[in-house]
């Protein structure tokens, strides 16, 4: 039994070989637009967190090693330690073009250039405390840079500004064309690397949506006035709507966010995620793949878990992410049950999942302080019975919650008939009580919390 979900093997040829969510033919499209695309191209792969971007990425490298395009991935949130952009994707570019080139002038020739833009773009921000007394903005990391100006520019700032102004102009000819040299030698390094029959170079970043965002904002700058080139495709992976509250944090909340955006990107598109299809869908084949990945113990309920888990995936709209760390509380609970101690799958199932999602009504359910009307609102159980296709399953579930829940007075009160009414029978061997059902198994699972 493995209470943490095992990462995903992918292969660097084949790398949808393990492709569980059926996501190749959508690798395959992005392939053919990436290696037929003559433009300055820059694709954004949009998703959530948790719904698989990175691992998509990486089996799409295997796609993308078995065509013969070579490409590059860097993981943005590794780099935004750093303070600047160009170095971290300059230097990712640099290494795969020295380990890969065919022509170890184009090798030679590409770093030189990079590291006349790198020391240019150094020069021009190392005029802080001018820059910062010119637009009378000071920021908390400008200070030590000014008061090393100190009396100085007080004193005497037009003229220093003058001087400012005299050098930028006599250097901005300069500085266009080292950029220009730099982005014709990019251009040109595809061609140069060992068996490129496609003529293209793949550049992912990743993660951009976890960075600082001055990082992030910095990455889309860089990539669109400096790396974008013919023959070079960038794939920026993010989640869209964190990424544009990043470029609010950095610009305003008053920026169009959305349209600022636009400008860096030629191409959107998302992480495909299918949903509505009942017998072919994303949830229901990631909880079977996660069922045989945990090699639960289950005594013969695995069926059962499959019949709970995927309505409540669904009702709830869990993430993959959110999904593994359901399967990782169901594993606890197996973990530390017998064969033949009491088992109820449709409780262990929706606290397994409660916890993930919702952490107070767990918490309040474990020491017995929710009414049954209040979970009922809070997680909407009259929306999860009404489900299609599982109402059989969730009406099983539902009542078992119902049953458990009630209070002493609530069920008396209810009508005979109801088939709530016979579920003690099952019970009787165990010696629980009916409301000591659901804490009993939050406490089983309360005893340990996997990272």
């Amino acid at each position: 039994m493995k209470l943490v979900t095992p990462s995903l093997v992918v292969e660097d040829i084949d790398g949808f070989k393990n492709d569980a969510l059926q996501r190749k033919s959508f690798g395959e499209a992005l392939s053919n637009l990436v290696s037929r695309s003559t433009d300055e191209l820059v694709v954004s792969l949009d998703g959530k967190w948790g719904e698989g971007k990175t691992t998509f990425v990486r089996m799409w490298q295997g796609l993308l090693n078995e065509k013969g395009i070579p490409s590059i991935y860097i993981d943005a949130f590794q780099n935004d330690y750093t303070e600047d952009a160009f170095i971290s994707i300059a230097g990712a570019i640099t290494s795969y073009v020295e380990l890969h080139s065919c022509k170890e002038e184009k090798s030679v020739e590409f770093a030189d250039k990079a590291k006349k833009v790198g020391i240019r773009l150094l020069s021009w921000g190392a005029k802080v405390g001018i820059k910062a007394a010119t637009l009378g903005v000071i920021k908390e990391s400008d200070i030590d840079a000014l008061s090393e100006i100190g009396e100085e520019v007080a004193s005497d700032a037009s003229e220093t500004v003058a001087a400012l102004v005299r050098e930028r102009l006599s250097t901005h000819t300069k500085g266009n064309e080292i950029i220009q040299s730099f982005r014709a030698s990019l251009s040109e390094i595809p061609a140069a690397l060992e068996g490129n029959e496609s003529g293209r170079l793949v550049v992912i970043v990743d993660e951009l949506d976890r960075c600082r965002p001055s990082f992030s904002v910095e990455v889309l700058e860089k990539i669109k006035h400096l790396f974008s080139v013919e023959n070079v495709v960038f794939v920026l992976v993010m989640h869209k709507e964190q990424l544009e509250e990043a470029i609010k944090s950095v610009y305003g909340g008053n920026i169009d966010a959305h349209t600022y955006l636009q400008k860096f990107i030629n191409v959107e598109t998302a992480i495909p995620k299918r949903l509505a299809d009942r017998y072919s869908n994303d949830l229901e084949s990631y909880s079977k793949r996660l069922l045989h990945l945990h090699e639960l113990e289950t005594w013969g309920d695995d069926q059962a878990i499959l019949d709970c888990v995927i309505p409540l995936a669904r009702h709830f709209n869990l993430s993959l992410r959110q999904l593994e760390k359901a399967f990782t509380n169901l594993a606890i609970i197996y973990s530390v049950s017998a064969k033949n101690q009491l088992r109820l799958v449709p409780i262990i199932v929706f606290i397994g999942v409660i916890k993930v999602v919702r952490p107070a009504v767990f918490n309040k359910l474990l020491i017995r302080q929710m009414s049954y009307a209040e979970l009922s609102a809070d997680v909407d159980l009259r929306a999860l019975e009404e489900s299609y296709g599982d109402e059989r399953a969730t009406r099983w579930m539902s009542e078992w919650i119902r049953y458990s829940v009630l209070t002493d007075a609530e069920y008396e009160g209810i009508d005979a008939g109801d088939r709530i009414k016979s579920f003690s029978q099952s019970l009787w061997q165990y010696n629980v009580e009916r409301s000591r059902l659901i804490p009993l198994f939050c406490e089983k699972l309360n005893m340990f919390s996997v990272n």
